[in-house]
């Protein structure tokens, strides 16, 4: 017997549709779905074919964002405030009992650490030294605002005392602020008592330093403050935000009469404990004493 072979069908010859009506139609619904993909893909595939063969395109090129915002050039002055190293005391609103902060404090002359780590502020004196770095244009201090972030003084810290005796140098300018008065505002005794910038201005010369000597006092309570310095450049006015000095905050506090604790130090040595929690021997005098 002869084996049956099927019909073979030439390359190109145009195939007929099966006898099968379910076949028919399910032939005409995958004719549908080619003709659907190929509408939308066609116009991808054009743009697809056109990037490739511009004559700009580079298979190795990577996307790279657009440019980025333009920077300034620089400030128009740099302002550097640092803490002056003179005798004084810091106070703290809780006592340091620790004993993290009572090992460094019989240890270590240097309470820089305890300080920060427990926002110390100077207690009845902050002098701090502010360095003006002039910029690549002359320009004017008009003024330097003391901005106090309450009206009045609050009630002096009390947590605990420490106090260490070091030693400072000479600046060029001096200031002093009563942060006790509604609006502090800046005086020297050249000044004959009246606002200093009420009178004066700094003007400071391209890259020229113009040291200042500030002291901020507090008799009556705690006073936490900004630092703003207004200035004209070339007819344009400004304002600048000075920065705290490193480790510290702007504030103040009057000395209080008692603490929870109190550390005395000496030159170069460690802080002792102190037993007298009474501190009206003191100066300035305390609050409550």
């Amino acid at each position: 017997m002869r084996a049956r072979t099927g019909r073979r069908q030439e390359p190109g010859a145009r195939q007929h549709p099966p006898d099968d009506p379910r076949q028919r139609r399910l032939l005409r619904l995958k004719r549908a779905v080619g003709s659907a993909c190929a509408l939308v893909l066609a116009p991808v595939l054009v743009m697809v074919v056109g990037e490739w063969l511009s004559p700009d395109a580079d298979d190795s090129s990577v996307e790279t964002p657009g440019p980025s915002p333009s920077r300034s050039a620089g400030p128009d002055f740099d302002v550097l405030p640092r803490l002056m190293d003179e005798p004084g005391c810091t106070a703290f609103a809780d006592a340091l009992t620790s004993p993290e902060d009572r090992a460094e404090l019989s240890t270590q002359p240097d309470v820089g650490a305890v300080i920060k780590r427990n926002n110390g502020v100077r207690a009845a004196e902050l002098n701090v030294g502010v360095t003006l770095q002039g910029g690549d244009r002359a320009l004017t201090i008009e003024s330097i605002d003391i901005e106090p972030q309450t009206p009045r003084p609050t009630a002096p810290l009390n947590g605990s005392l420490i106090c260490e005796p070091t030693s400072g140098g000479v600046p060029k300018i001096e200031l002093h602020a009563d942060m006790d008065a509604v609006k502090p505002t800046f005086r020297s005794k050249d000044s004959g008592g009246a606002p200093y910038f009420r009178d004066n201005a700094i003007t400071l010369t391209p890259h020229e330093q113009v040291p200042l000597h500030v002291t901020f006092t507090a008799r009556r309570g705690y006073r936490a403050f900004e630092l703003v310095i207004h200035y004209t450049i070339a007819g344009r006015h400004g304002k600048r935000v000075v920065p705290a000095p490193e480790g510290s905050r702007w504030a103040v506090t009057a000395l209080n009469k008692t603490y929870g604790s109190v550390y005395d130090g000496t030159l170069g040595g460690p802080f002792q404990f102190s037993g007298d929690a009474d501190q009206c021997g003191r100066a300035p005098k305390p609050v409550g004493c």
